[in-house]
């Protein structure tokens, strides 16, 4: 009995040392424990907080990307339609081109008609108008020397004073024959290129002219000065404006 007896305090003895062991080893386990679970804590909440930096860091990324792919799109689309324009007024401008060069050529094709014609009218410029014209009839007179379209402004631009004096009343100061066979200075009114009158001073050397073959032909006729006279002061509004009777012959 006493055997068994020490037995069982000798069990007891080593329980209790088991179990004093196993509760001193508890405390250090479970501070292991707490402070991995705190690191593990920190960790999470660190990734948390770089995740929500970097996902708003993208988000302004993806932001500004797609206004940089609007603007783009934008520009594309307005390069379009500028590329779109450019083409049409491309196309207006080679049709206008053509439309002109045929014009052009129409007109080339003429220049030596018209010339021609322009020639034979020469003569029957008078003097005011020749003074300003020659230059362009010698112009087109080097037809060598001339391109078609350099020949073309120089007739263009004679009809053009051609036309300017036909549509107008001209006084000219010129020359003509008086009495005795003497040049007297006289003025000269040009109605157009159709009639002209003319009248000295004095008023005693007076006459008219009208356009012929080859020229003007000068009838004297002193018994029109008075009202030349009275013609040219109202013209140069020396005198009231009032209707002058003056003969005019048709050919």
């Amino acid at each position: 009995m006493r055997g068994k007896g020490w037995l069982v305090c000798a069990a007891w003895l080593v329980a209790a040392r088991a179990g004093s062991a196993a509760q001193d080893a508890a405390p250090a386990e479970a501070g292991a424990v707490l402070e991995q679970w705190v690191r593990t804590r920190q960790t999470i909440s660190k990734v948390r907080s770089d995740w929500q930096a970097e996902r708003e860091m993208l988000e302004q990324t993806r932001l500004m990307l797609e206004g940089e792919l609007k603007s783009l799109e934008t520009e594309l689309s307005q390069v379009q339609t500028q590329s779109t324009a450019v083409a049409r007024e491309r196309a207006e401008a080679d049709a206008r081109k053509e439309e002109f060069e045929q014009a052009l050529n129409l007109l080339a094709s003429r220049l030596p008609r018209l010339e021609q014609r322009m020639r034979k009218l020469a003569p029957l410029f008078p003097e005011p108008l020749n003074r300003t014209v020659q230059p362009l009839l010698d112009r087109l007179a080097q037809e060598a020397g001339l391109s078609q379209t350099r020949r073309l402004q120089a007739l263009v631009t004679l009809l053009n004073e051609v036309e300017k004096f036909h549509t107008a009343v001209t006084l000219h100061p010129e020359l003509r024959t008086g009495p005795g066979g003497k040049p007297v200075r006289v003025t000269v009114l040009y109605l157009g290129l159709g009639q002209a009158w003319y009248v000295d001073e004095n008023g005693r050397v007076a006459g008219r002219g009208v356009p012929v073959e080859g020229g003007w032909r000068w009838v004297e006729d002193p018994a029109l000065a008075s009202r030349i006279r009275e013609a040219v002061e109202v013209y140069e509004g020396k005198r009231p404006a009032r209707f002058v009777n003056l003969p005019v012959e048709i050919r």
